[in-house]
């Protein structure tokens, strides 16, 4: 299988799996957190816990669930390294790839509140690379294609709500995504200064603001945050939100007493699980360099190591609307501004018809149809390449954090099944 096969069965479940979900009626997630039975939920969860390792859908796997600010359920089974028989632990350390970019949102927007940009303001302003950008079209003959100047500039709020009109040159295999891999865009030897300089050459896949496409607009806003600060990103993130949030074990590069902490990743295909290296791998998503080498690039869109707790931290801070105990990071306003859907009229791509998107949030915006997760309207969250799920869930002050570590674990539709045990929702058997 070539190195773009594989990358684009990547996509439909690190990604996209946020969606992914048997019908359910919206009357099934609308519960009221009084009538949310702890006892019956925790027999729901450590059942499916227990089911997904004996069916090895993962070697180990860990579930922390909190109400109101407290812990109302954790389990963890399973194995770290599944070859060696290290278990699973609490205190595991793991790839939380496309989580960084929740944490990266915040951060971005503590700038914002400090008066250092304007939502609608063009990137070019800040970061100049960008000043003459240009747009791909293609004929009706594909073959003939021009470049076109954008009808108006990219704004930081696009790189937010990911109508930039850039993406990642690893998940679909557009003309555009060809020239991000032929550019080397997401070199690890690349600053984030460098990547920047090298997108800012390179054209959008469409207009500005018309459509939702997962892309590397979260690496430009770790760009931005550095120019906007002053700092890396990789120091305002630990001064911002890590240092503040106690997330002791959270970063871009694994700490030297949690090397021990951090195991393999592992890949569910179908003939099951398999553990994963960089070696030989042709593609820039990495499993080991990136997490334990001092990489020159800082990916504010997938760089983030974690452990469970650490970004629960996280969680709880966006559950108290911008603040943990008497820590805060945001202002209820802002946070409620970046939970909102800001894609207004734009093509919602590949989110669907009952999810939007804020400024760094996917949002769970109306009825829960085939396709979706059955959450409650006003849900939002992200996942992570490898598993890792997290989501907000305001109407039950509700927050859930799920640690894996497999690729492809949309085979076993992990995400939906922690969901629907969540809620109570029961699932046809397919």
């Amino acid at each position: 299988m070539t190195s773009i096969r594989i990358l684009k069965t990547i996509s439909f479940m690190a990604i996209f799996a946020l969606a992914a979900c048997s019908p359910a009626t919206v009357q099934e997630v609308t519960t009221p957190k009084s009538e949310i039975q702890v006892s019956e939920r925790t027999e729901r969860l450590d059942s499916l816990l227990s089911s997904l390792t004996q069916e090895k859908a993962v070697p180990g796997i860990s579930l922390l669930v909190i109400e109101n600010g407290k812990e109302t359920y954790f389990n963890v089974q399973g194995y770290m390294d599944q070859e060696n028989q290290i278990p699973q632990t609490r205190d595991s350390v793991a790839r939380y790839y496309s989580m960084t970019k929740p944490i990266v949102g915040v951060a971005l927007m503590t700038l914002f509140e400090d008066g250092k940009f304007a939502l609608d303001d063009p990137i070019a302003k800040y970061l100049p690379e960008y000043s003459e950008l240009k747009v791909y079209v293609t004929g009706d003959d594909t073959s003939q294609s021009t470049l076109v100047d954008p009808v108006r500039p990219v704004t930081i709020r696009d790189l937010m709500r990911h109508t930039s009109g850039m993406t990642y040159g690893l998940f679909t295999n557009t003309a555009v995504d060809q020239m991000y891999r032929e550019a080397g865009t997401l070199s690890l030897e690349d600053s984030n200064a460098k990547l920047s300089q090298k997108l800012g050459k390179l054209p959008l896949q469409v207009q500005p603001g018309t459509k939702w496409i997962y892309s590397v607009s979260v690496d430009v806003q770790g760009r931005l945050i550095e120019v906007l600060s002053g700092k890396s990103l990789g120091e305002f993130l630990s001064e911002t939100i890590f240092e503040p949030l106690q997330m002791k074990h959270t970063g871009f590069t694994v700490k030297p007493n949690d090397r021990e902490l951090f195991g393999p990743a592992y890949r569910l295909g179908k003939t099951g699980l398999s553990r994963l290296s960089d070696e030989g791998r042709n593609t820039p998503i990495t499993v080991e360099d990136m997490f334990v080498q001092d990489v020159a690039f800082e990916s504010g869109g997938s760089g983030l190591v974690s452990t469970i707790d650490d970004f629960a931290q996280f969680a709880k801070m966006l559950l108290g609307k911008g603040a943990l105990g008497d820590v805060r990071i945001i202002q209820p306003k802002t946070l409620a501004m970046m939970t909102r859907d800001q894609l207004d009229d734009a093509d919602h791509g590949w989110l669907g018809k009952d999810m939007g998107f804020g400024l760094n949030f996917a949002i769970k915006t109306g009825a829960v149809t085939e396709g979706s997760l059955p959450q409650p309207v006003g849900s939002y969250g992200w996942g992570g390449l490898a598993g890792t799920y997290f989501w907000i869930d305001p109407q039950n002050q509700l927050t859930v954090v799920l640690q894996i570590q497999v690729l492809g674990h949309e085979h076993a539709n992990i995400r939906k099944r922690i969901v629907a045990a969540v809620y109570g929702v029961t699932l046809p058997v397919n």
